[in-house]
């Protein structure tokens, strides 16, 4: 919320939660209520005003004018994050709406004239070349102290920005490294969150600025504007904290250590298997695949078979991640395919080994290899093409090139109607960098998630994509119209989109 004391206008908003409704519904049919009320700061209500919500990703638009008493009153998607216009307001907002059975009731309270005053404080082109002037002149980086506000000389090319940074339980992050940068003229201010876990710093007018962390750049964009006067901007933003990502990045470490482990142990008693039998890999992988189509009914994580038969999806294209971990799956696929291939003329797949054992250190991001691909055709095609896929490499390291099968199997298929990826939700994604290249839909297959315990490079697809999630218990749809700033519960985990990317909050 910004206040130009100058122009002597004032933003008051007040919010109000409560229950409106007896019945909730779930899912895409949820609906929340976002109630305003425009209020004239010198007495009296804005009638006849067109209030507009428009989602971040702009596939849902609500517009209504205000009535007699300054009011609208939306019925909007659960847990949205719109743009909020206001026809005689002239700042930005955001509007969040709330959880299910909720209404979020606003005040907003500001001057008739609003526009004027902005017309009255805009710079000229002239006071914006002198500003820019004197900026250019300061240090490229300048060391803020902690605690300590120095108020600059020529106050007036500044705005006072207070951020407040709060820890995933909503505590102070206090002593963070942060850095604040602007794009148009490459001035970096660098310091310390102080003992109250606030940023308080005088930026210059009139740039476009990220708010960097040790390992986290460009977290949250901000604008500060051309104007004449006194400008004063506060903001509270959550952050996981430089500590928190490092412990987070340890336990991944030592889990991938333990499963890559495992993955070779697994590895070792395969190819002893097949000596034991006198059979090749290849041969000793079909006998396998058969032992688990026998055993895969009995299996109480069927979450393929599960998911395949519950989602109708036609003409599929299912690319399928075929490393040493997925074996039971793989078992699950062949099971549902011998019961659905003739009913499935279109059907196509990928597969992917991770570089058909392909040293670790020789595989190159995009270029790892290991993909393969199978038009359906008789019973037996889909055992053979897994059998030889899975002979050709078990994936090595425990992350898999899953962003690469996708981009080069889309590639290599003909025409499809709905992309379905089947992926091992204990090895994260060592291609995730791909993700920028690729933005067609997937539905992606979880295998191995327990309790809604979700990989995040596989929250990020979906949502980058606009496609969904599916677990043993939940398909997943709500994903794709996430924002910043929303959660999204899956089983008894929380996950929270910050700084453009999914994080675990709580297990709840």
């Amino acid at each position: 919320m910004k206040t130009a004391r100058n122009s002597s206008y004032l933003i008051r908003i007040v919010l109000l939660f409560t229950p409106f409704c007896a019945q909730v519904s779930f899912g895409q049919d949820c609906t929340t209520k976002l109630i305003y009320q425009l209020e004239n700061i010198k007495g009296g209500f804005y009638a006849n005003q067109t209030v507009t919500l428009t989602s971040k990703d702009g596939s849902k638009k609500f517009e209504q004018k205000s009535d007699t008493k300054g009011f609208v009153n939306f019925e909007v998607p659960c847990e949205t994050v719109f743009d909020l216009k206001i026809s005689n307001y002239t700042h930005d907002e955001e509007a969040i709406s709330g959880k299910q059975g909720s209404q979020i009731r606003q005040v907003l309270t500001y001057e008739p004239n609003m526009k004027e005053k902005d017309a009255i404080f805009a710079m000229s082109e002239a006071d914006k070349a002198t500003l820019n002037k004197a900026i250019m002149a300061l240090p490229d980086t300048t060391n803020l102290p902690v605690g300590i506000l120095k108020t600059p000389p020529h106050l007036e090319n500044y705005e006072l920005m207070s951020i407040k940074l709060k820890d995933l339980d909503n505590g102070l992050l206090v002593n963070e490294d942060f850095v604040i940068s602007g794009t148009n003229r490459k001035k970096n201010f660098k310091g310390k969150t102080s003992k109250t876990g606030e940023i308080q710093l005088y930026i210059p007018k009139g740039d476009n600025y990220t708010l960097n962390f040790k390992y986290h750049k460009a977290y949250k964009k901000f604008d500060s504007e051309f104007k004449n006067g006194t400008i004063n901007s506060r903001m509270e933003i959550t952050y996981m904290g430089s500590k928190e990502y490092e412990k987070r990045k340890k336990e991944e470490e030592e889990r991938i250590k333990a499963e890559e482990k495992r993955l070779e142990e697994e590895r070792l008693a395969f190819e002893k298997y097949c000596k034991e039998r006198k059979v090749s890999l290849e041969e000793g992988y079909k006998l396998k695949l058969k032992e688990a189509e026998g055993s895969s009914a009995r299996n109480d994580d069927d979450v393929v078979t599960k998911v395949l038969t519950r989602n109708k999806w036609s003409e599929k294209l299912i690319v399928c991640d075929l490393t040493g971990s997925m074996d039971p799956y793989a078992a699950q696929l062949s099971v549902w395919y011998q019961l659905n291939y003739k009913k499935e003329p279109n059907l196509q797949f990928v597969f992917f080994n991770d570089g058909d054992d392909k040293d670790d250190s020789e595989k190159k991001i995009g270029a790892t290899g290991g993909i393969y691909y199978q038009k359906s055709s008789t019973l037996d095609s889909l055992i053979h093409i897994m059998s030889f896929v899975r002979s050709r490499g078990s994936g090595g390291d425990c992350a898999e090139n899953n962003m690469e099968a996708l981009i080069k199997g889309v590639q290599k298929a003909k025409p499809y109607k709905e992309l379905v990826m089947i992926v091992d939700n204990n090895a994260p994604v060592k291609d995730i960098s791909l993700l920028s290249k690729f933005n067609k839909p997937v539905h992606i297959i979880l295998c191995g998630s327990y309790s809604g315990e979700v990989l995040e490079d596989y929250l990020l697809i979906a949502w980058k994509t606009k496609g969904t999630i599916h677990t043993i218990e939940e398909d997943i749809s709500k994903i794709a119209s996430m924002s910043e700033g929303q959660t999204i519960q899956i089983g008894s985990y929380t996950y929270k989109i910050l700084g453009g990317e999914f994080v675990r909050i709580t297990k709840t």
